[in-house]
Order: structure tokens, then C-alpha cells, then sequence
């Protein structure tokens, strides 16, 4: 995150967006914080259910992955 920063000039930890995630504690919740986003984009509605069939497996993969990882890496929350 610290290199994003550094070549972007943007803190990630900074965005309104990330703050609703870390609140997110199961792959349904993520889901509907990222669902509401799309449908506030007028250009991505018409393709929203093409958008929904790779988001959702993606976020289910790396929620599972980072319980299985435990408390030492997580790809979930966030918070540094």
C-alpha cells in the first residue's frame, strides 16, 4: 500500500470506500458494499450481471483464503 501511495500520491486507507470494507467481516457483506458502488455507475448497469459473475467468486476465493491464512495476513480487512 505504501508503494501505491508513493506512485499514485492517493492513500488508499483514505477513501470512503475503505472504510465501509473494513466493517465487512463475510464475503456477503463485501459483496453488497461492491454491488452498490456498480449500481451507482450509469455505465456499468447495462453489464452489471457479467460484472456480478466474476466479483462474486473472486471475493468468496480470498475471504476463504484469508481465514485460512489467520490472524498473521489479511486480505479482508484493511487496516495497517
Amino acid at each position: 500500500m505504501k508503494a501505491y501511495e508513493k506512485r499514485t500520491k492517493k492513500n488508499l486507507l483514505a477513501h470512503p470506500l475503505a472504510a465501509e470494507l473494513q466493517k465487512c467481516n463475510s464475503p456477503g457483506t463485501i459483496l453488497s458494499v461492491l454491488h452498490q458502488q456498480v449500481q451507482g455507475l450509469d455505465r456499468l448497469q447495462s453489464s452489471d450481471d457479467r460484472w456480478t459473475k466474476w466479483l462474486d467468486p473472486t471475493v468468496n476465493v480470498l475471504h476463504t483464503l484469508s481465514e485460512t491464512l489467520g490472524e498473521g495476513i489479511s486480505l479482508v480487512c484493511l487496516k495497517t
